[in-house]
């Protein structure tokens, strides 16, 4: 009768053991804290008008993942945080298969700076692109940081990929439609002309074209401030006629592209208000303007 001998604990197979089970201790007691909603809720929301395009993703206790592309600016994606959970610092981004493909390695997406401000993450439009492919194709992003109050313990922030083809989908369909400049790019406009004239090169008639468009299409806005201005040359009762015929044209331009009269308010400096020497052509040339303020009332709320 042959009987069984077990085999002592001791050699490789023993020091193996040890090692996986050091390693178990040290893992679980460096467990990151992870914000990552329950799969089932995950979900991309589309929110889409002429001003900007925009998906996101809420990430329950962290904040939000957010794609984002705004009217006359590049596509960015940030990520949100309403707590300060996150410490500035670099932290580690991987994509990583779903949760039914166990067996999968995940894929290391290299390293991002990140703040310790709400905006915890700020990322060009080539980074944007490589997220947005990697969610496409199913994958979960995991980004990994020490946290903001500066225990051992590291974040993991995850985005899941459920839902987000059919919303990256609408977010291109909403970027045909999207306006070629923004508030911040037309509120305050100059247009320059040259010497002793009144009509603007095609270059200015450009710059005015945008402020009408965007103007017809942002209802919010509640008046136009209209200025003309001149250099110092001529007689001074001149350059203030001359900065007076400037500004109305400019008025009438607009008028003609669909912007109310009512909300235009005119007026004229000639010489008074240089912004550069009058000395020199490069000065004089900045002098020659007409400038366009628009104003909304959500925008005079919020400066105070």
């Amino acid at each position: 009768m042959i009987k069984s001998q077990r085999e002592p604990f001791s050699g490789g197979r023993g020091v193996m053991v040890l090692l996986l089970l050091a390693l178990s201790l040290a893992f679980s007691a460096v467990r990151a804290e992870t914000f990552a909603g329950p799969m089932a809720e995950a979900q991309w929301r589309l929110s889409s008008s002429v001003f900007e395009c925009r998906l996101s993703h809420e990430i329950p206790r962290f904040g939000a993942a957010i794609f984002s592309r705004r009217a006359g600016e590049e596509q960015r994606f940030y990520l949100q945080q309403d707590n300060r959970h996150l410490a500035g610092g670099e932290a580690r981004l991987r994509a990583e298969h779903p949760l039914w493909r166990e067996n999968a390695l995940p894929r290391p997406l290299g390293t991002f700076e990140v703040s310790e401000e709400s905006t915890a993450l700020n990322l060009s439009w080539q980074q944007s692109q490589r997220l947005a492919a990697e969610l496409g194709e199913g994958m979960r992003l995991v980004f990994t940081r020490e946290p903001w109050h500066g225990s051992e313990q590291p974040v993991e922030v995850v985005l899941e990929p459920i839902g987000f083809r059919p919303g990256i989908d609408g977010f291109h369909e909403c970027l045909v439609d999207l306006l070629p400049v923004n508030f911040d790019q037309v509120s305050r406009t100059a247009l320059y002309f040259p010497q002793g004239g009144e009509e603007l090169p095609r270059e200015e008639q450009e710059k005015l074209d945008q402020v009408a468009l965007y103007a017809n299409a942002d209802e919010r806005i509640s008046a136009f401030y209209i200025d003309g201005h001149t250099d110092g040359s001529g007689l001074r009762a001149d350059n203030l006629e001359l900065s007076r015929e400037r500004a109305e044209r400019v008025a009438q331009y607009l008028v003609d592209r669909g912007v109310p009269r009512d909300k235009i308010t005119v007026r004229w400096h000639g010489e008074r208000y240089p912004v550069a020497s009058n000395r020199e052509p490069e000065g004089r040339s900045e002098n020659r303007r007409v400038t366009i303020r628009l104003e909304r009332p959500d925008d005079r709320l919020s400066s105070r």
